[in-house]
């Protein structure tokens, strides 16, 4: 199974602006790129606080074949939101998550945030490649991509002009 972390990150390394919720900083070139490339992902995974963000977003664009976890300490909460084979719920360990889906016969999964839940899969090593979009902007403070201690030397795969401003960088960790 082929992890791949998504984001859309700011020039000094923030997926959030300040404090708000979410990325709506993001130019419309990313905004565009991201409805390109989620159908070719069999599955997503994001963290608590990202579906508590973009939760009727997410539940709006529920498709049959296209599986949704959300990695949270508390599954049982959201007991009455799950739906078996597209909407799921989940407390158990990156490594743990991906052997499952893989087991399910799901093949490439797309890692959506936040930056808690990039930074556990990246350090159990639960990520095959990185796709960041970064827009030209500064924000100063905000949620980190990685929050905490992280030191992953990556390989720049290719890069990316998606329009104006806004560069798409490709990585993969270099173990």
């Amino acid at each position: 199974m082929k992890v791949v972390l998504v984001a859309a990150i700011s020039l000094d390394g923030f997926i959030t602006r300040h404090d708000e919720p979410g990325s709506n900083f993001t130019s419309e070139a990313d905004s565009r790129y991201l409805q390109e490339i989620l159908p070719h992902f069999d599955c997503c995974i994001f963290g608590g606080a990202s579906f508590r963000v973009a939760r009727t977003w997410m539940r709006q664009r529920l498709m049959p074949d296209k599986l949704r976890v959300a990695v949270t300490r508390s599954p049982e909460t959201y007991a009455d939101e799950a739906e078996p084979g597209r909407f799921e719920f989940t407390s158990d360990s990156p490594r743990k998550i991906i052997g499952n889906l893989g087991a399910r016969g799901y093949q490439f999964c797309a890692l959506l945030g936040g930056g808690q839940i990039y930074s556990l899969f990246l350090q159990a090593g639960c990520v095959d490649e990185l796709w960041i979009t970064l827009e030209a902007r500064l924000f100063g403070t905000g949620t980190a991509l990685c929050p905490g201690h992280v030191d992953i030397p990556l390989e720049l795969i290719s890069h990316d002009n998606l329009g104006g401003d806004t560069l798409l960088l490709k990585y993969r960790p270099n173990r």
